[in-house]
C-alpha cells in the first residue's frame, strides 16, 4: 500500500529499477533458445524442426494465450503479478534443464510464453501509472531496456555458455536469476494495490478501435521484418566469416551493445513523434541490414551497417512498445500484451518467410525478406500518422473562437 509519504517519482524510480533486471531475465528466457537449437537438436536425436518447437510453441502461446492471462492479472496487485511470473520462470527453466522428455519441455515453454505478456504489460501500467503523462513514453522506453537486453543479448549469451555443448547451462542460469529477483521484487516493489485498470469490457474495447487495430498491425509487420534477418544473423556471420564459437559470441554481444544506443534514441522521440520515428528507424534498418548483406567476407566493412542495423533493431522495438501502449493509454496493460502477441505472431512470420527467401536463394538474400515487409508496413504507417496528424488541435487566430 502506499504510504503518504511516498512521492509517484520516488515509486516510479524504484519501480524502473526493479523492472529492466526482471524484464531482462523472462524476456532473454524466450530468446535464449534461439542458439541453442542445434545442440537440442543433437542431444535429444531430434530434427532441428522438432526442436524448433521450443521457440514455436512459446510464441504461440504468448500470442494466443497471453492477452487471457493479462485480463485475469489486471485484477491482482502488480507486485503479485509479477512475482508469481518469476517464481514461474524459475520453475519452467529448471524444468527445461532437467527433464529428457521433449513433450514436457513443451508444456513449460508454452506456460513461460502465456506469462510473458501479463509481466511485461502488468510492468508498463505501473509506468504509465506513476510517470507525467508529458514522460510516460520516455518513462516506457527506460523500463524498456530490459526487453531489449533480452531481445538481443540472449542470442550471444546462449552460444557462450553453451560452450562444449552445455545446452542446458543456460537454463539453469536462468532459473537460479529468477529466484533472487524475485526476492528483490517482493521486498521493494512499490506496492501499489489500488486496482485503477479499466475493466474487462473496456480493455476489450480496444479490439474495436480501427486504429488502435492498425497499430498491432504494424507491430506485426515491424517484427515480421526484423526476425526475417535477426533470426539468421548468427548464421549469416558464422557462413560470412568462418569465425570460431567464442569470437562469434564476442561480435553478437559486441552488436548487442550496439544496440543499447537505439533505445535510448527512441526515448527521445517516444512522446513527440512515435510514427515518424517509427518510418525512420524502419527505413534505416532494412538498408542496413542489406548494407551488410552487401559487405560480403569483410568483417571490416560489416562493421559499421552491423552497428546502425543493432540500433535501429532496438529503436524499433522500443517504438513498438511506447507507440501501442500510448495508442491504448486507457487500458495500457492489455495494449502492450496485445502488442507483445502481435510481436510473436511476426516473429512466427518473419523467421518463416525470411527462412524461405534464404532457403532458396542462399544466407546472401538476408535482406529480401525484410524489404517486402517494410513495404507493406508503410501504408500502416501513413494511415495512423494521417489519423495523427488530423487529430491535432488547428491554432485559432487572436480573439476567435
Amino acid at each position: 500500500m502506499i504510504s503518504a509519504g511516498d512521492r509517484p517519482e520516488h515509486l516510479l524510480n524504484r519501480a524502473l529499477l526493479l523492472l529492466a533486471p526482471a524484464i531482462t531475465i523472462v524476456v532473454a528466457s524466450e530468446f535464449i533458445v534461439v542458439g541453442l537449437l542445434p545442440l537440442v537438436s543433437q542431444d535429444l536425436r531430434i530434427p532441428l524442426a522438432k526442436a524448433g518447437e521450443l521457440a514455436g510453441w512459446w510464441a504461440f502461446s504468448a500470442a494466443v494465450a497471453g492477452p487471457f492471462v493479462t485480463l485475469l492479472a489486471s485484477r491482482m496487485a502488480p507486485r503479485v503479478t509479477l512475482i508469481a511470473t518469476l517464481l514461474l520462470f524459475t520453475l519452467g527453466n529448471a524444468v527445461v534443464a532437467f527433464t529428457y522428455d521433449f513433450n514436457i519441455m513443451l508444456a513449460a515453454r508454452a506456460v513461460q510464453g502465456a506469462m510473458l505478456p501479463a509481466f511485461v504489460s502488468v510492468g508498463a501500467s505501473v509506468v504509465t501509472r506513476l510517470a507525467h503523462p508529458s514522460e510516460q513514453g520516455k518513462k516506457l522506453a527506460r523500463a524498456n531496456i530490459g526487453f531489449v537486453l533480452g531481445v538481443i543479448l540472449a542470442l550471444p549469451a546462449s552460444v557462450v555458455l553453451a560452450q562444449g555443448g552445455a545446452w542446458r547451462l543456460p537454463f539453469i542460469v536462468l532459473a537460479v536469476a529468477s529466484l533472487p529477483m524475485a526476492l528483490l521484487v517482493a521486498l521493494f516493489f512499490p506496492r501499489l494495490t489500488e486496482n485503477k485498470t479499466a475493466g474487462i469490457g473496456g480493455q476489450l474495447g480496444l479490439l474495436r478501435q480501427p486504429l488502435f487495430l492498425a497499430h498491432l498491425a504494424l507491430s506485426a509487420m515491424l517484427f515480421s521484418g526484423m526476425f526475417a534477418a535477426y533470426t539468421y544473423l548468427g548464421a549469416w556471420i558464422e557462413q560470412a566469416f568462418g569465425l570460431p564459437g567464442w569470437l562469434m559470441a564476442l561480435v553478437l554481444f559486441l552488436y548487442g551493445a550496439a544496440g543499447l544506443a537505439g533505445n535510448t534514441i527512441a526515448g527521445r522521440f517516444a512522446d513527440s513523434a512515435p510514427v515518424r520515428a517509427t518510418l525512420a528507424t524502419m527505413l534505416i534498418l532494412v538498408a542496413a541490414i542489406n548494407l551488410t548483406a552487401l559487405s560480403g567476407a569483410s568483417l571490416l566493412l560489416a562493421v559499421l551497417p552491423l552497428a546502425i542495423w543493432s540500433i535501429s533493431h532496438t529503436a524499433s522495438v522500443t517504438l513498438c512498445q511506447v507507440r501501442v501502449t500510448l495508442a491504448g493509454k486507457d487500458a495500457p496493460s492489455f495494449a502492450m500484451t496485445l502488442n507483445i502477441s502481435a510481436a510473436n505472431l511476426g516473429i512466427a512470420i518473419g523467421t518463416v518467410g525470411g527462412g524461405w527467401v534464404i532457403d532458396s536463394q542462399g544466407i546472401g538474400a538476408i535482406g529480401i525478406a525484410p524489404i517486402g515487409f517494410a513495404i507493406v508496413a508503410l501504408p500502416l504507417i501513413m494511415l495512423i500518422g494521417r489519423d495523427a496528424t488530423s487529430r491535432q488541435p488547428v491554432p485559432t487566430a487572436p480573439g476567435r473562437t
